[in-house]
């Protein structure tokens, strides 16, 4: 199945001529369902009306097929459509989370939800869940009395309670000179299979909340008013 990208997840473009090819554009991986970021090269022949390339998504680095159609020729130059093509990707709710993490029945009940409401390509319903994982997330945190406000300010309210800065704290601390984690990472001493994959783990994290949450609010954002 080929899925359109939208113009406006394209970033970038290069000109053959009147024509422009994309360059670069984001989009949902069809391998491992995150919104990455996709370098795109077209082998350009003016005589051809079909291109396809290969591109590695810039998460997971699968390679991932992408099309582009020539569909009509106007005065600013020939219009093209890019396409990607779309395996049968499936979410599984919470995944490894669960392993390291223990989260509350009625959470884990919501989230479970609003996987399987997506897999079933019901948008509605994802949207409607999406909502309760969200009242459900600050219903673990607040008082009862904060629960009445509007879900916007029960989230901002979240904020100020949590310590967000506390897990960097608690890592610098960890990496002090001296200790196991330092001489690990030093070399100083040896790493077993499960110490590593809990290093991997937690740099996955790292950069989870530190580099894509923010860039995926903003895509949200975007996708929305746009």
């Amino acid at each position: 199945m080929m899925r359109k990208i939208q113009q406006t997840t394209i970033n970038s473009v290069v000109k053959y001529g009147q024509t422009k090819l994309p360059k670069s554009a984001n989009t949902e991986c069809p391998e491992c369902g995150n919104d990455a970021a996709f370098q795109l090269k077209f082998d350009y022949q003016i005589n051809q009306a079909v291109f396809s390339t290969l591109s590695r998504c810039s998460i997971c680095k699968e390679a991932v097929l992408f099309i582009l159609i020539k569909t009509s020729h106007g005065d600013r130059g020939e219009e093209v459509e890019l396409f990607v093509h779309q395996t049968s990707f499936t979410r599984e709710p919470l995944g490894r989370l669960t392993s390291s993490a223990r989260l509350p029945d009625d959470l884990e009940r919501v989230y479970r939800s609003a996987v399987n409401v997506h897999n079933m390509k019901d948008w509605t319903a994802t949207a409607v869940m999406a909502n309760r994982v969200l009242e459900s997330i600050t219903g673990s945190f607040l008082a009862e009395n904060e629960l009445g406000q509007p879900l916007s300010k029960q989230l901002e309210t979240l904020a100020k309670q949590i310590d967000l800065e506390e897990p960097i704290v608690k890592l610098g601390q960890l990496l002090g000179k001296g200790s196991n984690l330092n001489d690990l990472l030093c070399l100083e001493k040896a790493t077993s299979e499960e110490t590593a994959n809990l290093i991997i783990d937690l740099l996955d994290s790292l950069i989870e909340y530190l580099y894509i949450l923010p860039q995926r609010i903003i895509h949200l954002q975007k996708q929305i008013e746009g």
